[in-house]
């Protein structure tokens, strides 16, 4: 498939050739209906280079590589952006951000590889689960890991910045898997983080919206999210879905012990709860509020 061969061949790849590289990877829509000479002039370089480009991911051509692009997005063609611009009502304009979303996740859903399966495994195996990113990331990556706990996963969160990192991963191991977010405008950080994991022992990944951002370049497991989006900036919403797949995922594999676990967590709410509601009444409010 041809995200697989850009992913693979990127490291290697001249600057002209990753700029087509990632301008065919964020516009796989656009690209499927463009021509070498449209996508040459797009990019401000020459048809001979799109043609060489599609050569070097081994290729007979571009017509050859333009089809492969052209059957992966045959099936997704609902999503269009001018269905957004053309939008004259509030309401018209979120139907129409929502089925870009839905083409994101359909898209997203097409680019699910074993990677996947294979990280769902590393999840229920790991000692400890990092959850790494940088600026909105650590966000993300905080909902994780409390989603991540309630499946009973030992999951924390690393901010990437490296003064941070190195209070909480002094004694990282083998046993760890450290889980990178690779949001647009992000991503250095976090795959220096991921390179300093692997050369501890630890296994890696990522969810990230480009197969060829820092943090995929780095990490064994990539689980690759769309994110386009009419406005300019791109969205977080499949990689959202895609935690919360994955912790269902995690759930769903224990079996009869899911129920006793989710009953678990029903029980441990309830006592909470109780013994609030006790608390309150042994507590005097107006003291309470005096040292306030």
């Amino acid at each position: 498939m041809f995200r697989e061969r850009i992913k693979q061949a990127y490291e290697s790849l001249t600057p002209s050739f990753k700029r087509l590289g990632e301008f065919i990877l964020n516009n796989e829509l656009d690209v499927a209906f463009m021509t070498a000479t449209e996508l040459a002039r797009a990019l401000g370089v020459d048809a001979a280079t799109v043609v060489r480009f599609s050569q070097t991911l081994g290729y007979e051509g571009y017509r050859e590589l333009s089809h492969e692009v052209q059957q992966v997005v045959k099936a997704n063609l609902t999503a269009k952006y001018a269905n957004f611009d053309q939008a004259k009502s509030n309401e018209d304009k979120i139907r129409a951000l929502l089925e870009n979303e839905r083409h994101n996740l359909e898209t997203t859903v097409s680019q699910v590889t074993d990677d996947a399966s294979r990280l769902l495994n590393a999840l229920s195996k790991a000692r400890r689960v990092w959850l790494v990113g940088e600026a909105g990331a650590l966000y993300l990556a905080a909902y994780f890991a409390d989603y991540l706990r309630m499946a009973g996963v030992n999951a924390a969160v690393v901010d990437a910045d490296p003064a941070a990192a190195a209070r909480v991963l002094w004694d990282l191991g083998a046993k760890d898997l450290v889980i990178g977010l690779g949001i647009p405008g992000t991503g250095l950080d976090t795959a220096a983080t991921l390179r300093f994991a692997k050369e501890k022992g630890a296994e890696t990944a990522t969810l990230t919206v480009s197969p060829v951002s820092p943090p995929a370049q780095v990490a064994d497991l990539v689980l690759v999210c769309a994110a386009n989006s009419p406005v300019g900036v791109p969205s977080a919403a499949s990689i959202t879905v895609m935690m919360a797949v994955l912790w269902q995922a995690l759930l769903s594999r224990k079996g009869e012990a899911m129920a006793q676990h989710v009953a678990a967590l029903q029980d441990t709410y309830a006592g909470l709860l109780a013994a609030r509601a006790e608390q309150s009444k042994q507590s005097d409010i107006n003291q309470l509020w005096r040292e306030f």
